[in-house]
């Protein structure tokens, strides 16, 4: 069975979570529950993701603020550097991602994520001018500072659901170079089957699959090779009046069963949740993701997601 190294999320943040304009009176990010949390999820494995989200000119505020305290025995960040300038800006933005490829090497190593989302508008990466030239300009400049100081630092990219002919796929291959794309480390896929498009449960697998399987080839087809592994770097579910905590643990065990059964085929190796804890759990339905509810006591899927990275991280 190939191992498959795992992460969360674990941040907290007082806005809407997709529109990131809408506030809500989320309960603080308390980081010794958190902490544990992440100790418990990530027991018994050799490397476990903290995924981190900072913006570059951007408004959003990082989440979470201080890793720290979540990394050690194992536990590297996944660092995300998002391009928010209002303004095209591809060298500003190249000299950013060298730093941080510099601040994950002195957090002790992990990954560094290039852009977020360029296939999708404002606020995320998507509605910045130059993005995808920010893109090239980012990828080659983390590829080039790791290589200087000689660090354990993975470098990738990702986007939301791309299919064949997806214009996400031309611009990838217009804006970065050819030796470019053939060294970068991971291709990441953030996805939310059931979520923002309805799926009946018994067309999720054959839905899961088909993304699955169409993100690898649309790599392919742009000169990504096929031995870059693709991350899973965001998936989740989120729960509420309308999605029962029930309906949570299946929806989200079968993606990740299905995804994991595909993972020596299409070469999948890394699998992270979105996310730790909601931010509000009487609030709005894009802050519900979380595996622990907001006063950080536990969903049933909590130990469903437990039991996932005890089985195959080993």
């Amino acid at each position: 069975m190939l191992v498959i190294v795992f992460g969360v999320w674990p941040g907290v943040v007082s806005t809407d979570l997709v529109r990131l304009e809408t506030f809500i009176d989320a309960p603080p990010e308390d980081v010794e529950r958190t902490a544990e949390a992440l100790r418990d999820l990530a027991k018994g494995t050799e490397r476990f993701y903290v995924r981190c989200y900072r913006s570059y000119r951007g408004p959003h505020a990082p989440t979470p603020p201080n890793p720290v305290p979540y990394l050690g025995d194992g536990r590297v960040v996944d660092y995300v550097l998002g391009y928010s300038s209002p303004e095209a800006d591809p060298d500003g933005f190249a000299d950013a991602v060298r730093a941080a490829v510099r601040e994950v090497a002195e957090l002790g190593g992990g990954k560094l994520q290039v852009c977020e989302e360029v296939n999708v508008a404002a606020p995320l990466d998507g509605g910045s001018p130059g993005c995808y030239e920010a893109l090239g300009a980012g990828l080659a400049a983390a590829l080039d500072e790791r290589t200087r100081l000689g660090v354990d630092v993975a470098i990738g990219f990702n986007a939301a659901v791309a299919l064949p002919g997806d214009p996400f796929w031309a611009a990838v291959q217009s804006a970065v170079a050819p030796e470019v794309l053939a060294r970068v480390d991971f291709l990441g896929l953030d996805f939310f089957p059931d979520v923002f498009r309805p799926v009946p449960a018994d067309a999720l697998a054959g839905a899961v699959t088909h993304v699955v399987r169409s993100f690898r080839e649309s790599a392919s087809a742009i000169g990504i090779p096929a031995s870059v592994p693709i991350h899973i770097t965001e998936t989740g579910w989120p729960t509420g009046p309308e999605n029962s905590e029930e309906q949570q643990v299946r929806v989200m065990e079968s993606v990740a069963r299905t995804v994991l059964g595909l993972a020596a085929e299409i070469g999948v190796d890394t699998y992270e949740i979105f996310g730790l804890r909601d931010g509000l759990s009487s609030g709005p339905r894009e802050n519900r993701f979380g595996l622990l509810r907001d006063d950080y006591s536990a969903k049933p899927v909590y130990e469903t997601v437990k039991r996932l990275i005890a089985e195959h991280s080993s």
